[in-house]
């Protein structure tokens, strides 16, 4: 009377997978197309029964009643097994149907897809646009940091230089801007990995599901079978489901993020005066001479004294020898004077201007403590919490559910976690 009771009952539970097998395809994008979830699990049960049958006859017919007491035991468990898959199914098929409730009008009901999407268009977009605030504000201050002027005369034994760094002082701001940089793509990939877990939890789960079956329908593999079960659940149904929870929190506190984001303001770095001048081709072509392999003042006293000396016949050498003295000395004078008179007119007062404290600070010390460091901190915690929010929930639940599926709930010292 009872083995009869559970044979019926695994054919409901059978006929129940075949009922909801129009459900699962229509709400689930699995992935996997060599197989669909239903017949994996109707395939599972079957064999379970299959084995089972076999041994109950290889007991009956050769008497051997503790393989029929085992049988028995395997029968009830095998029931058991397929009760979970019944639920198991059906919690995967409607999970999908059920967020919609949650979901944007016109967003995806792939509980799954959805999760992703959040990842992608909120916390990655979101670290993007931060990422780049901070770029710009990173190279605005380093080009700032690293003006520096030199400029120097020599006359025999004596020389005279002169020197200024008018916004050195900001090369600790250009690292801890660095160091946010970093930060926000830390977080960025720690986003794409969670989207990339996702993925990969949906499609193994469709063959991790049957295995679990078979595997908790026999005593020697009960407690594993149990835990994979609970581990599908977990981190193909609940894991994703979780992200809604995620998102209601990031959406809560994203606004004020983005608000410090938005006032990443650092001062636009500008070119220091008589840059067109000194750049100029041709005062390159003036200290390089019109002669580059040589440059310098022997490329002009060949170019010069040559034509020069080449009339005086006999005294060339002579000539070239006098005439090397005049154009060293003029090159010399006009390539030290030049920078001198540049220094002095031009780039001190814009040393002065830049490197005065009140523009140093407004301009680019208060926009990345006010705003910049603030946003990346933010933008951390959140990011954090979207990523333990899910962990926590699907650890928790994985937990639970392997005690209920007669797995090990103590998961190798993932429970003390927990």
């Amino acid at each position: 009377m009872l083995g009869g009771l559970k044979i019926k009952s695994v054919i409901l539970a059978i006929f129940s997978l075949i009922l909801l097998a129009p459900l699962l395809n229509s709400q689930v994008n699995w992935a996997v197309t060599e197989a669909d979830l239903y017949m994996w699990t109707l395939l599972a049960i079957a064999i379970c029964a299959a084995f089972i049958g076999m041994a109950y006859m290889a007991a009956r017919l050769l008497e051997i009643q503790v393989l029929e007491a085992w049988v028995k035991i395997e029968l009830q468990e095998l029931v058991a097994s397929a009760l979970i898959a019944v639920f198991c199914v059906a919690l995967i098929a409607s999970v999908n149907g059920a967020a919609q409730f949650l979901v944007e009008p016109g967003g995806s009901g792939d509980i799954v897809q959805f999760s992703r999407d959040f990842l992608r268009d909120s916390i990655y977009a979101d670290g993007q646009t931060i990422y780049g605030k901070l770029g710009t504000a990173y190279f605005n201050t380093a080009k700032v940091a690293s003006y520096s002027y030199v400029a120097g005369i020599s006359i025999g034994v004596a020389s005279f230089s002169k020197s200024e760094s008018p916004a050195a002082g900001l090369s600790p701001l250009v690292s801890e801007l660095g160091q946010g940089m970093d930060s926000v793509a830390n977080f960025m990939l720690l986003a794409s990995a969670q989207s990339a877990f996702l993925g990969f939890f949906a499609s193994a789960s469709a063959l991790m599901l049957p295995l679990g079956i078979f595997l908790r329908s026999f005593s020697l593999t009960r407690k594993i079978g149990g835990t994979v079960l609970a581990a599908v659940i977990a981190s193909a149904v609940l894991y994703p489901a979780a992200f809604t929870v995620s998102k209601e929190v990031y959406n809560t506190f994203r606004g004020n993020m983005m608000d410090e984001a938005a006032n990443i303001n650092v001062k636009a770095a500008e070119n220091p005066p008589s840059t067109d001048v000194v750049c100029h081709p041709w005062m390159q072509r003036f200290v390089q001479s019109p002669l580059p392999f040589l440059g310098g003042e022997m490329g002009w006293w060949l170019t010069v004294c040559s034509p020069i000396c080449a009339l005086s016949g006999p005294g060339f050498f002579a000539c070239m020898s006098g005439c090397y003295g005049v154009v060293s000395t003029v090159f010399y004078i006009i390539k030290s004077t030049f920078p001198i008179i540049i220094y002095y007119a031009k780039l001190l007062p814009f040393a002065n201007e830049l490197g005065s404290p009140a523009k140093l600070l407004d301009g680019y010390l208060w926009p990345v403590l006010d705003h910049a460091l603030p946003a990346v901190a933010k933008f951390g915690v959140l990011s954090l919490v979207v990523f333990l929010i899910p962990l926590i929930f699907a650890m928790v639940m994985l937990r639970n559910l392997a005690i209920t599926f007669g797995g090990e709930p103590q998961l190798y010292g993932i429970s003390k976690l927990v």
